[in-house]
């Protein structure tokens, strides 16, 4: 069972609960983020479940790459430090898989109701492409632990899945079988950019119009919990194809008025750039495979899946279904936005 709030807000020394906590919402998938308000202010609660070993050097790798963006002046919410035991940013409480991190509530609004014609969105894509272009300078190594973070599946793996729907009569079976030559295209794609092997490093992982906040005081990278080791100038590409639409789900635009200002913001920061062909839209692929890997076993039942994720897991195969063919068709034409 999930801790209470006055057990959270006591762990973390946040004052006294003032009722209970308000979800936040989280498109149209299930939310583990909620609002609780104390006698010392607001804060933002999020809660999970350790699923193994590798969640929790995830979550430490997350935890000092947001201890070096802080450091580096990247904005940003300054997490409440954890007490013991801790997990990154993370408290588990009474060695169970229960987690828990809280930050200061940070009044604002995100970016996912943003119209691409509205000036204010530019702007905002040139902040990220700067953001993005600090993180990857900090040019923090993951080692060997993240390298199963967005695996590449073969597509073995994908045809016992889609059995595997289709014999347990799953709702996902038939968008998932239709997906099937789309993905065989994106991982020879994949496949084919990682012969280079281009240096990986610490990068935030989901950043979206849902992750950063526009307040008084100016843009806050919100999220820092899907850290993963990617070819920085593959993570800035597939961010600014995804920022011109108002959810990080299986669809990418490619809008110059949100692509250009988020790779001229990377590279005037003196990023590591790339090559301008189909190549640099490798991690792009790569994140919407993992993505729909995980949504697959979801819809399926696995990873304890309850029927609201499961139930988004499908959404998000039927949205995928829908866009990748698309995103797939649209590459070569939009390496000319990456020059």
């Amino acid at each position: 069972m999930l801790p209470r709030p006055d057990e959270i807000a006591a762990a973390f020394g946040l004052g006294q609960p003032l009722g209970a906590p308000r979800p936040l919402a989280n498109g149209d998938g299930p939310s583990a983020t909620s609002v609780l308000a104390t006698d010392r202010g607001r804060w933002v609660v999020k809660t999970g479940r350790l699923l193994g070993d590798w969640q929790c050097r995830h979550a430490h790798h997350a935890h000092r790459l947001e201890q070096a963006a802080l450091a580096a002046g990247v904005p940003l919410p300054r997490p409440v430090e954890p007490p013991e035991p801790a997990v990154g940013a993370w408290h588990r409480f009474a060695d169970g898989p229960e987690i828990v991190r809280v930050t200061p509530w940070a009044e604002g609004h995100d970016l996912r109701t943003a119209d691409a014609a509205d000036t204010s969105l530019p702007d905002a894509a040139r902040w990220t492409g700067d953001v993005l272009g600090r993180i990857a300078l900090l040019g923090l190594d993951a080692g060997t632990d993240l390298d199963d973070n967005s695996p590449v599946h073969p597509m073995t793996d994908w045809h016992a899945w889609v059995a595997e729907a289709e014999t347990g009569g799953h709702a996902v079976a038939r968008p998932a079988r239709a997906l099937l030559p789309v993905i065989d295209e994106a991982t020879a794609l994949i496949l084919h950019a990682l012969e280079e092997r281009p240096r990986t490093v610490l990068v935030h992982g989901d950043t979206s119009r849902a992750n950063i906040l526009r307040t008084p005081a100016g843009y806050l990278l919100l999220d820092w919990d899907s850290v993963t080791a990617e070819v920085p100038w593959w993570e800035t590409v597939s961010v600014a194809f995804r920022f011109a639409t108002p959810f990080n789900g299986p669809m990418a635009e490619g809008d110059p008025r949100v692509v250009r200002p988020v790779i001229k913001g990377y590279l005037a920061r003196g990023a590591p750039g790339g090559p301008a062909e189909v190549s640099a839209f490798a991690g792009l692929l790569r994140s919407q495979l993992a993505s729909l890997a995980w949504c697959l076993w979801l819809s399926l039942g696995h990873r304890g899946a309850g029927p609201a994720q499961r139930a988004f897991g499908l959404r998000f195969v039927a949205s995928a279904a829908e866009h990748l063919p698309r995103v797939l068709a649209s590459l070569e034409r939009w390496t000319a936005l990456l020059r």
